[in-house]
């Protein structure tokens, strides 16, 4: 892996109490964000230069949630903000970008393909379930993400009429209208359950566990990643969100992956029936914000079609697998979730 000082870097790391020879290297980045590893003093860090948006309110409700839990006995590890030299945790570039920088956590992704990291994983998302219910956080943090309930309040702009206009854009996407239009037709039963969606226990959801957002060692999953989109929503969400990354081709596998992450999750903490009972309509909530996500990408000249085309796909696809499996699904939730 090639080795990067640049400027633009700098100046932010500079901000911080670092050994003055410190080291810059590419090795991992998401989507959404600009990630560098950083090695200073034999010590390694993460800095995160956040690149979709520069209010440093999300950020600072992202750290009042990441040092409260701190002070929660968790079988994990969970970032750990860097003060810089002004006491702050979230530093400003000249050019107004937000950044910031957390202590490693040791380790690798886990699998999806491992069994023990599977159910790994389902504990942890139930342990840090609990952990969330109980924050004792400042009066002034609040949310700054809407609940992935309201589809129509963040997606409102992604009309019928503005997803075929960009679905006519190319031959391939073209080909993908019938999808498109099953997508709709979910998107607007999924809306018609938003009161009742919305009448479930809320609480502070971490919001996208996944296996790209974990970190295992040998068997255990000794960290959990990326608290940036932590908020405000039904409890039973965390777990829809996971769940959405496991239907494939190979449906009884899918489904024992599934059953495996539930009953780790039920270990550590249990569903209401009301919950179980929506619990497959929350899970194409997940893939139907994914899929408009992408279109406002799409739409706002960021992605290019084939990025879409792989989304409208695979939200198609888990749609159409939960409403196969439905039945299977509520037995099997019944069975690991409700004490």
């Amino acid at each position: 892996m090639s080795q990067i000082r640049v400027g633009e870097f700098a100046e932010y790391l500079n901000a911080y109490p670092l050994d003055r020879n410190w080291l810059l290297k590419q090795e991992e980045s998401g989507m959404n964000n600009t990630t560098r590893m950083v090695y200073s003093d034999g010590e390694k860090f993460v800095l995160r230069v956040y690149e979709n948006h520069r209010n440093d309110a999300f950020i600072r409700t992202e750290h009042e949630i990441l040092n409260e839990l701190q002070r929660h006995q968790l079988s994990f590890e969970v970032p750990r903000p860097v003060l810089n030299h002004a006491s702050d945790s979230v530093t400003i570039g000249s050019e107004g970008k937000l950044a910031a920088l957390y202590r490693y956590i040791d380790g690798n992704r886990p699998r999806a393909d491992y069994d023990s990291h599977i159910y790994g994983l389902g504990y942890a998302a139930g342990e840090l379930s609990l952990a969330l219910a109980g924050l004792s956080l400042k009066p002034e943090t609040v949310p700054q993400y809407k609940p992935y309930y309201e589809l129509e309040d963040i997606h409102g702009s992604m009309s019928a009429e503005v997803l075929i206009g960009l679905c006519e854009r190319s031959e391939r996407l073209s080909k993908s209208r019938d999808k498109l239009d099953g997508l709709q037709r979910a998107r607007e039963q999924l809306a018609g359950l938003r009161n009742q969606i919305a009448g479930l226990r809320l609480q502070w959801i971490h919001g996208d566990i996944v296996f790209t957002n974990a970190v295992a060692e040998g068997d255990r999953i000794t960290g959990m990643l990326d608290f940036e989109f932590c908020t405000m929503d039904v409890r039973a969400m965390e777990l829809a969100v996971a769940i959405a990354e496991f239907p494939s081709e190979d449906e009884e596998e899918a489904f024992r992956r599934i059953e495996l992450f539930c009953s780790g999750y039920g270990e550590a903490a249990n569903l209401t029936e009301d919950e179980v009972q929506l619990l497959p309509a929350l899970v194409k909530i997940r893939m139907v914000d994914v899929w408009l996500h992408f279109a406002g990408r799409l739409f706002d000249g960021m992605d290019s079609d084939a990025i879409w085309h792989d989304q409208i796909e695979r939200a198609s696809f888990v749609c159409n697998w939960v409403d196969r499996w439905n039945e299977e699904l509520l037995n099997s939730f019944r069975r690991h979730l409700i004490s």
